[in-house]
C-alpha cells in the first residue's frame, strides 16, 4: 500500500474509531433521551448506524485534515519561492487606454 493512502486510511479509521466511542457515550448517557428513543423503536439499530457512520465520516475528515496540518516536517525553508513570469496566454487580455476630448456644452446645451 502507498505510504499516502495508508497516511489517509490510518487516521481516518482513528476518526471512526472516535466516532464510534462518542456514539457509544451519547447512547449510554442516555443524552437528550437519545438512548431511549432509539432503544424503544423498531428502527433504532438502523439509526445508530447511520449516526455511527456519518459522524464516522465527519471525525475522520476532521482527523485527517489535523494529521495532514500537524506533520512534523517542514519541507520548505521559508523563502517564499521565486518569481517566475507568466506566459501572456494565461492572463487576462488589457484594455486599451484612448484618452479622447469631450467637449464641454455650454448652458444652451449647444459646443
Amino acid at each position: 500500500m502507498p505510504m499516502l493512502v495508508r497516511f489517509v486510511v490510518m487516521h481516518a479509521l482513528v476518526g471512526f474509531g472516535l466516532a464510534f466511542a462518542v456514539v457509544g457515550a451519547l447512547l449510554w448517557f442516555d443524552v437528550s433521551g437519545l438512548g431511549t428513543l432509539m432503544s424503544g423503536n423498531a428502527d433504532g439499530p438502523l439509526a445508530a448506524a447511520v449516526l455511527t457512520f456519518f459522524m464516522g465520516l465527519t471525525l475522520g475528515s476532521v482527523q485527517v485534515a489535523f494529521a495532514v496540518w500537524f506533520q512534523a516536517g517542514d519541507d520548505h525553508d521559508g523563502s517564499g519561492g521565486r518569481r517566475i513570469r507568466i506566459p501572456q496566454i494565461f492572463l487576462p487580455p488589457r484594455r486599451a487606454v484612448a484618452h479622447v476630448k469631450v467637449p464641454v456644452r455650454g448652458a444652451g446645451g449647444r459646443v
